[in-house]
């Protein structure tokens, strides 16, 4: 349900993206549906799962102002959510790489990031999604 819950929003943020910028309409989107890493047993037999890689990505040339823009966006849209903890990395942005992250205390994770074309970035746009180990339903 947590990996289900996290392609939703993810899926969510995306398109309230694309519906705002005519750049992101008009670019090619990938979805990578992410996969499913199984920890070793616990000392009963059980084994925690986590699902790692769900994204969408688009190589797309956006410019400084989008990706503040988008910034407001996602830290808007993520705040409501079950991902409270939210984050904008600035360290990297005067070589054009934006990057935000919403996460919760359990260690679920969603990042966002776009690159300008540059010396060392490819021109992209990634959103991509984690959920921290946990049981299935039916372990439990």
């Amino acid at each position: 349900s947590a990996s289900k819950y996290i392609t939703e929003i993810i899926t969510d943020f995306k398109d309230l993206i694309v519906s705002k910028y005519k750049e992101l309409q008009d670019a090619e989107w990938t979805f990578d549906k992410g996969s499913t890493k199984v920890c070793t047993a616990d000392e009963n037999g059980k084994k925690k799962r986590c699902k790692v890689g769900i994204s969408y990505n688009s190589k797309v040339v956006l410019t400084d102002n989008i990706a503040v823009d988008i910034w407001n966006l996602f830290e808007n849209h993520f705040k409501d959510s079950y991902l409270p903890n939210i984050e904008r990395i600035t360290g990297n942005e005067e070589m054009g790489r934006y990057a935000f992250s919403a996460k919760n205390d359990d260690g679920d994770m969603i990042e966002c990031t776009v690159n300008m074309p540059g010396e060392w970035n490819i021109p992209l746009i990634s959103i991509t999604g984690y959920t921290t180990a946990r049981y299935r339903n039916l372990d439990l």
